[in-house]
């Protein structure tokens, strides 16, 4: 009989602070995996994408929604409402594939029936994956707040690492003198402009040279299987479920340096053959506004915008956003095949090696005030 209060009372012992902790995750709630945040008491950051990224979609208020890789990362949804008068949230997914994003906009409009904006970047580097790809880290991906299952969120509410990273940290911050509740900005959020350095000199330290294969390689009819398997699941298919939202998808603007790249493996015949069966397959849907800044050669040629051979700086993102909403490089029937043959033209017969010859601005807010772009992060 002893033994048996003995059992009792040490499983007790061991119950009440486990359910003290996971309560106290449960109501703080870091990763908005139950509500939204209650900013009224804690100060929410928002610093990490595939936690938090879930419960934003599900329980944030918002009618547009901008979501990609790391090119979307340096969008200011200030500026997304101010262009477009809306109320946005960011969702960007760091190296995601086109079934990581697809999924999280499924997410977000079955949560959100009065979404009618959307903006997502449709990475060129990602043409030829496969449909069902996902996070390149698998094992750092949080399933257990993707999922339906209640039982396996125990995974968050006893998560040593959310106690003592998150919640302990915020609780204690609540009740300094002096504390202001609320969350990091969206304009922040996943922005990586801060610290970063731009030109020639960083995108190609030991400069530019030009190779040109023996052959190049051009776009089989394996090939095309899989980017009309992926761009069908991954793309059209949920325009089509919600033909009363507007998407406004984009191939980021990479740098010419990725473009000498396409050249020096031989793939760059195949990569604008894939661009243009993409892009048929994509302007079935009228619902999808598609937008190619490729012909902007301005930009592309000149790397004092970009960080690496794709990454450009914020004013560029800026700059998409309102040449979105002027349908400047609006693609369509009536014109992409005229586009494709300006680009191939183009990014064929370009001197790469005179970008050696460019002068590398001081002050990379420079590259901003050169094309008229928004410079705000400066003063911020």
């Amino acid at each position: 009989m002893k033994g048996k209060v003995w059992t009792a009372g040490f499983f007790i012992l061991v119950m009440i602070p486990l359910i003290m902790a996971g309560k106290w995750v449960y109501d703080i709630d870091p990763f908005f995996h139950y509500r939204k945040p209650d900013t009224s008491r804690y100060y929410y950051e928002l610093d990490s994408q595939r936690f938090q990224n879930d419960g934003i979609s599900k329980h944030f208020e918002y009618d547009a929604l901008i979501t990609g890789t790391s090119m979307t990362e340096n969008f200011k949804t200030s500026k997304m409402d101010e262009i477009f008068g809306v109320h946005s949230v960011k969702v960007s997914y760091s190296g995601a594939s086109y079934k990581e994003i697809n999924d999280n906009l499924k997410t977000a409009l079955r949560y959100h029936p009065h979404l009618k904006t959307a903006v997502r970047a449709l990475d060129m580097s990602m043409f030829f994956s496969r449909s069902d790809k996902m996070s390149d880290s698998p094992e750092l991906y949080p399933t257990y707040l993707y999922d339906e299952n209640p039982w396996n969120d125990i995974k968050y509410l006893l998560n040593k690492s959310v106690i003592f990273e998150r919640v302990y940290p915020m609780t204690k911050a609540a009740g300094e003198e002096g504390f202001v509740p609320g969350i990091r900005s969206f304009d922040e959020y996943s922005n990586w402009q801060d610290g970063s350095v731009f030109g020639i000199h960083t995108v190609c330290p030991e400069g530019i040279t030009m190779s040109r294969p023996g052959d190049f390689t051009h776009l089989s009819e394996e090939d095309k299987a899989v980017i009309q398997e992926n761009i069908m699941q991954n793309v059209t298919s949920l325009a089509k479920e919600y033909p009363e939202v507007t998407f406004y998808y984009f191939f980021p603007p990479y740098s010419a340096v990725w473009w000498n790249n396409e050249i020096a493996s031989g793939n760059i015949y195949r990569q604008v053959e894939a661009e243009q069966y993409i892009i048929e397959l994509i302007l079935e849907c009228d619902n999808i506004k598609l937008y190619s800044f490729n012909d902007k050669t301005e930009i592309t040629t000149n790397l004092n915008h970009y960080t690496d051979d794709i990454h450009y700086g914020e004013w560029i993102n800026s700059l998409i956003l309102r040449w979105m909403q002027k349908e400047e490089g609006l693609l369509t029937k009536e014109n992409y095949e005229a586009y494709l043959a300006r680009e191939l033209d183009f990014y064929t017969t370009y001197d790469y090696e005179s970008l050696n010859e460019q002068e590398d601005y001081e002050d990379d807010l420079a590259a901003a005030v050169l094309v008229g772009a928004d410079c705000q992060h400066e003063a911020d």
